[in-house]
């Protein structure tokens, strides 16, 4: 297997597989919520699940916005800096969180097949003034994983995620 595709395997194995073994996924993490519980803060200081899916969506189009070479500001994709946060849907409004938490798994699917088709060369280069585009990949996957384990936290929060399954 290329590096290009073990990463791409990783970027989506930790975010769409609901049974990857040891760790649960951003998929199974979002999975079975409501509008209303998604857009919930259950404390001061904290995200609501909504705004972390969005979050994790912004972060999954930016590297793949510049391996396709489409020019973008954060504005582009609804926030209003670099940060990444992007406001989420009206709390009451099952399509949009719906169509918040399919945008954050399709562009995550996405990203992982664009990676899939870098060239070694083209994983060393430079990505987004930051680095090797191998290191802002595998950055992606900590970062997703993080997110991951945010919302896991948040849900718990909330009284909806027992014994490590979401309620």
């Amino acid at each position: 297997m290329s590096e290009a595709a073990h990463l791409a395997t990783a970027l989506t194995e930790y975010v769409s597989n609901p049974d990857n073994g040891a760790f649960a996924s951003f998929s199974a993490a979002i999975d079975g919520l409501s509008a209303a519980q998604a857009a919930t803060v259950p404390g001061e200081r904290m995200n609501s699940v909504w705004a972390v899916v969005n979050h994790v969506w912004f972060w999954n189009e930016v590297p793949l916005r510049k391996l396709r070479g489409e020019p973008f500001e954060p504005g582009d994709l609804g926030a209003t800096d670099w940060s990444g946060w992007v406001p989420m849907g009206d709390p009451a409004d099952e399509a949009a969180w719906q169509a918040a938490r399919d945008r954050a798994l399709d562009s995550n699917a996405a990203f992982a097949a664009a990676v899939a088709e870098l060239t070694p060369e083209q994983l060393a280069a430079d990505l987004l003034g930051w680095g090797p585009a191998h290191s802002i990949i595998q950055g992606m996957i900590t970062h997703n994983s993080y997110h991951t384990g945010e919302i896991i936290t948040l849900r718990h929060a909330q009284q909806l995620w027992v014994n490590n399954k979401n309620v």
